[in-house]
């Protein structure tokens, strides 16, 4: 009786666990989409934190109380028709003090429809995310993967520059866990503010929101993850660097 009870805790335990992520590519973080930024590095640093996260089992909703955050810094390499990034951070999952891990981002961004003279950008987005919470064979591995398109309108202006944007996406989660493995679908979409000023120094704020699908227990494992909404919320700072010998063009 007493291992059936503390065999329910942990499986209970590991499901809130897996329902207070926040289902974004970098857990607790926006998805960042740039459609009308400069080429050159762009180095930025984050912080995200989880406004709300509504989590539906057996028809009944309810709100989770705890509110996971993110600190951590990305890299984005802009040419002319495509950029490149990668990001890293620490997770707080907000349940326990010492409950903090890193993670991992990539992304891949490709330019649709960007002329210099127009303040409108169009671009395709991926990207992946990586989380591990948990050591051994207790670990649970949270792979994350929006796809999505990025619209932005970027109105010219002679100092500040403004770069309003706004991406839906498609989203994919794949948890693997000692109780098994689950694929979750979903639907997403982020959107923010980008502010350039001279010498390449700016800010950046965006908000994020994800709705996953149910995926019931299948096969031998017992893994069950439930529906959830989650709200996001990020800011930070960001630094582009020119390099000799890339256009001045925008990118995505």
């Amino acid at each position: 009786m007493i291992r059936s009870r503390v065999a329910g805790l942990g499986v209970l335990a590991l499901a809130l666990g897996i329902a207070n992520l926040a289902e974004a590519q970098l857990a607790a973080n926006p998805v960042y989409v740039s459609p009308k930024a400069p080429t050159g590095l762009t180095l930025a640093a984050d912080f995200g934190t989880t406004l709300s996260t509504k989590r539906t089992v057996g028809g009944v909703t309810s709100t989770l109380t705890t509110k996971p955050n993110h600190v951590g810094l990305r890299a984005t390499l802009g040419l002319p028709f495509i950029a490149i990034g990668v990001g890293a951070g620490q997770y707080n999952s907000d349940t326990t003090a010492s409950d903090k891990e890193i993670q991992f981002s990539g992304t891949l961004g490709l330019k649709l429809f960007s002329p210099p003279l127009v303040p409108v950008g169009i671009g395709l987005n991926a990207g992946v995310g990586y989380l591990k919470v948990g050591t051994g064979a207790n670990a649970t591995k949270y792979l994350s993967v929006p796809l999505g398109i990025g619209i932005a309108v970027k109105p010219p202006s002679p100092s500040v520059s403004f770069e309003i944007w706004g991406s839906p996406r498609v989203q994919l989660n794949a948890v693997s866990a000692p109780t098994g493995k689950r694929t979750q679908a979903g639907i997403g979409a982020s959107g923010g503010i980008n502010i350039g000023m001279p010498m390449g120094l700016g800010l950046h704020v965006a908000a994020d929101w994800t709705s996953m699908s149910a995926k019931a227990a299948a096969g031998t494992g017992s893994l069950t993850l439930p529906k959830t909404q989650t709200l996001v919320l990020g800011l930070g700072i960001h630094y582009t660097f020119t390099i000799p010998g890339l256009p001045m063009v925008p990118v995505i």
